[in-house]
């Protein structure tokens, strides 16, 4: 349970009630998780509206105290602010090394004449003015029986969409990109345990305007950044002195166009989760490196159904591994354009395996992938 904090903005709703349950949700995706010290895990992803984008979406909180057996109802709203006409989406998940909870999200400007998506007007322009950033709300006691906020803050610029790391030296790096106005790569780096940031240029581009969603990590003292694109693979570019400058891009995989997960587990192996397939969204696997990357000999396949996107990914104790990813997100998948019903899944999944797991190639006895935590239930695009 969150406390209520009087100062709180108005677009930011503690224990907002029924009124954004499932029962009210058309679509939702692009899930986010994370764990406490104490071992509470929290699972977010943003809905609201008809689809995205629209200045309807919003982003929903929810946590668990078993382990993810079972789920809360949403805890914590973050709407759109309509007062100063800011999108907040893409809510993204950390607890940081002092078990601080970061719940972070895009704070995107639109227009003032904008208006919310239908299904006859889904990109009616005007959601994203010519910047974003990322804005934080930190909870110090995450495992708390009453969960206290600190007051929002703008933290950097960018659209954060992967998971920050923790580098050799103590810096926090926020792979917050810009995929609109920057021509190079960007990471957001705190030398002050995330009290303000610098924004750290990284390779070139081969290409503007795609949401490239960076992913970084670090292979000893290298830092490396993958990268999501739309031509047909995963980007890879690293630095050898923290940032200053960078190898050439090269194809790391080939890939669609999605989002990914690599990063170190405690036990030194890298472990990333991406889709099966080379060219669409379909499948989602998990893989694991003991060579820093250069090989990825042990994998276990999560799922193999279509429209599969959005993993992301928090280890526990003792070899537990929690994975969420999202399913049909999207009542515009399976839709029948006479009676404008959609048969789309609309369903945030959890997999929660074992490093074992992976290495065998095959669930354990007490692991399980595909667990529906959350299903959208309005099935239609029109009234």
């Amino acid at each position: 349970m969150c406390k209520v904090n009087k100062d709180m903005p108005k677009y930011i709703v503690i224990n907002p009630g029924d009124g954004v349950s499932e029962k009210h949700r058309a679509w939702q995706g692009c899930p986010t998780i994370a764990r406490t010290k104490g071992g509470r895990l929290f699972a977010g992803w943003y809905t609201g509206g008809m689809f995205e984008p629209c200045i309807n979406n919003y982003n929903v909180l929810i946590q668990s105290d078993d382990g993810g057996d079972s789920w809360s109802a949403p805890i914590m709203a973050v709407y759109s602010d309509f007062e100063n006409r800011h999108r907040n989406i893409d809510i993204q998940l950390w607890v940081d090394n002092k078990n601080r909870l970061w719940a972070m999200w895009t704070h995107s400007p639109f227009y003032e004449d904008s208006k919310p998506a239908t299904i006859k007007t889904p990109f009616t322009g005007g959601y994203h003015k010519e910047f974003t950033n990322v804005e934080a709300l930190v909870c110090n006691d995450p495992d708390a029986d009453e969960l206290v906020w600190e007051k929002p803050r703008v933290i950097c610029g960018g659209f954060l969409r992967n998971k920050p790391i923790i580098r050799y030296n103590g810096d926090y790096v926020f792979p917050a990109y810009d995929w609109i106005n920057k021509e190079n790569y960007i990471l957001r780096v705190s030398k002050n345990c995330g009290e303000s940031f610098e924004d750290v240029l990284a390779v070139p581009k081969p290409q503007n305007n795609v949401f490239d969603e960076t992913m970084a990590y670090e292979i000893g003292k290298r830092l490396c950044i993958l990268a999501r694109t739309n031509l047909g693979f995963y980007l890879e570019s690293h630095s050898d002195d923290d940032g200053k400058t960078w190898s050439n891009p090269t194809e790391y995989q080939k890939a669609p166009s999605t989002r990914l997960y690599i990063g170190r587990l405690s036990s030194g192996q890298l472990i990333y989760v991406r889709s099966i397939s080379d060219s669409v969204r379909q499948g989602m696997k998990v893989c694991l490196s003991e060579d820093d990357g250069a090989t990825w000999p042990y994998e276990l396949i999560l799922d193999t159904r279509d429209n599969l996107s959005y993993p992301d990914l928090e280890e526990g104790e003792n070899g537990e591994i929690f994975i969420v990813y999202d399913r049909e997100r999207d009542n515009r998948i399976d839709l029948n354009r006479e009676t404008w019903v959609s048969t789309a899944a609309k369903e945030i999944l959890l997999a929660k395996i074992t490093v074992q797991d992976i290495y065998n190639g095959k669930l354990g006895e007490n692991s399980y992938t595909a667990r529906v935590i959350s299903k959208a239930e309005i099935d239609t695009v029109e009234k």
